[in-house]
């Protein structure tokens, strides 16, 4: 932990605010839930991710997918890539999205993409993908990630329902 030499003043119901700078640079938005952690002398705030806590379940359901389907799968949170398999080196765990990769998730609809169409949700050259199909992950009405399937070939109606169907899935284990 570093010190930001910020002090702030705990208000009569208890309440924090959290610096705008920091929230910014932490990606913290309105609404967005903080897990409370204490050790002896500190109090530590951390993002919270329902998705990223099945992590050992989203490595084992993205290989299932590829296997199956040979289209290379991804899950991630609202910020980030938790698990792919698949062909295409350039989804790293870990990466984030993009400006236009979080306007796509927050739309909260399947995003089927092709040819043309296909954009960088990651950052990451996409000149070798055909298709993809990103279906948020909707729980009592808030994204919580996505699920993201890519193929070198254009996609048709049966990787959408398989993108589909594993958000839905994941959506009901939260």
């Amino acid at each position: 932990m570093r010190s930001t030499g910020i002090v702030r003043r705990i208000d009569e119901l208890g309440r924090v605010v959290i610096p705008k700078e920091i929230r910014r640079t932490m990606r913290i938005k309105e609404g967005e839930e903080l897990e409370v952690f204490t050790t002896e002398d500190a109090l530590v705030l951390k993002k919270f991710s329902a998705v990223k806590e099945m992590v050992d379940f989203n490595v084992d359901y993205v290989k299932s997918i590829y296997l199956s389907t040979g289209l290379t799968a991804i899950i991630t949170d609202k910020e980030k890539i938790l698990a792919v398999a698949g062909d295409f080196k350039q989804y790293k765990v870990g990466a984030h999205y993009t400006v236009k990769g979080e306007r796509l998730l927050e739309e909260r609809r399947i995003k089927s993409l092709n040819g043309i169409e296909v954009t960088s949700l990651f950052g990451e050259d996409v000149s070798e993908v055909g298709g993809m199909v990103l279906s948020p992950i909707v729980v009592n009405g808030d994204v919580m990630g996505a699920v993201i399937v890519v193929s070198k070939r254009m996609l048709n109606e049966l990787s959408v329902k398989t993108a589909e169907t594993a958000s839905c899935f994941l959506a009901k284990r939260l």
